[in-house]
């Protein structure tokens, strides 16, 4: 691993993934410098779509993907890239995984809203799924492992857009919850909006939470299929995602006023938690 790539990647993941920052210490050292390469990857062409510092949100995200297809032959000399590409090889991950996710960021700057859940999923997979897979290579996994990262990965895309519904929208637009939901509840944008809480609202946020919930507990459950030097360090990510949840019911679901977020010493001390599980 190449030093300077090593140290930047590891400051990228601790500014904007705190929580699963300390979760990768329970990773060996080498799953957890592999990780952190691989966030820096994915996390920065995020940022040129999400970052409302970015000039030119489309231009940016395509000079990156350019700047990847040529890393694939041989011809960059970013270091990023040639790392990442190491870790595609070392770990045997297939290359179309980075295809859909590239697929799925440009999505973002064309796409804001999402009529069923169905074509959220198709969304989450470029955003969330393929970072699963990916994850599950580099850990090292049993047969029958797939289905349940899918789960856990979607619980957390779903955890993080039921987490930034007011930022989303108020920053960048989009609106990542189903339509048919918000209808099904009576919801509109003016309860986003404008930060309405009613019981139009309670009873939207408890079935998207119903539902993310179904999602974690049977990602949960797949952990054990994981090689076992890499499954605390997992749970440990899925604890402090699951704490988010429990938070926005603690706060009856009012994600206007002030985003939820796990103080350092709670994140501590469900990393002690994941530590000690003797099943893991």
């Amino acid at each position: 691993m190449l030093y300077s790539s090593y140290k930047k990647a590891q400051a990228i993941i601790k500014k904007y993934g705190t929580g699963y920052y300390r979760a990768t210490f329970l990773f060996p050292k080498e799953i957890r410098e592999a990780t952190w390469i691989y966030y820096q990857f994915v996390r920065t062409a995020d940022e040129f779509v999400d970052d409302g510092t970015v000039i030119d949100h489309t231009g940016s995200l395509l000079k990156w993907e350019d700047e990847w297809h040529k890393a694939k032959s041989g011809q960059t000399s970013n270091r990023l890239f040639a790392e990442y590409k190491n870790i595609l090889k070392k770990y045997h991950i297939p290359i179309e995984y980075t295809g859909s996710f590239f697929k799925t960021m440009e999505q973002d700057l064309a796409i804001s809203r999402y009529s069923t859940y169905r074509e959220l999923e198709k969304y989450m997979y470029g955003s969330a799924t393929v970072v699963g897979y990916t994850m599950s290579y580099i850990i090292g996994f049993r047969d029958g492992a797939f289905p349940y990262a899918k789960a856990l990965a979607e619980a957390f895309q779903m955890i993080n857009f039921l987490r930034d519904i007011s930022d989303d929208y108020k920053e960048r637009g989009r609106i990542y919850i189903p339509q048919e939901d918000m209808d099904r509840f009576g919801v509109t944008e003016e309860h986003i909006a404008q930060g309405i809480l009613d019981d139009k609202w309670y009873a939207l946020m408890r079935f998207e939470i119903g539902r993310t919930r179904e999602l974690y507990t049977k990602g949960v459950y797949g952990i054990s299929l994981l090689d076992k030097r890499g499954r605390k360090a997992v749970y440990a990510a899925a604890l402090i995602y699951n704490d988010i949840l429990n938070k926005i019911e603690k706060n009856k679901y009012d994600i206007f006023s002030r985003r939820v977020v796990v103080s350092p010493l709670r994140k501590t001390m469900l990393l002690c938690k994941a530590l000690c599980n003797r099943n893991l």
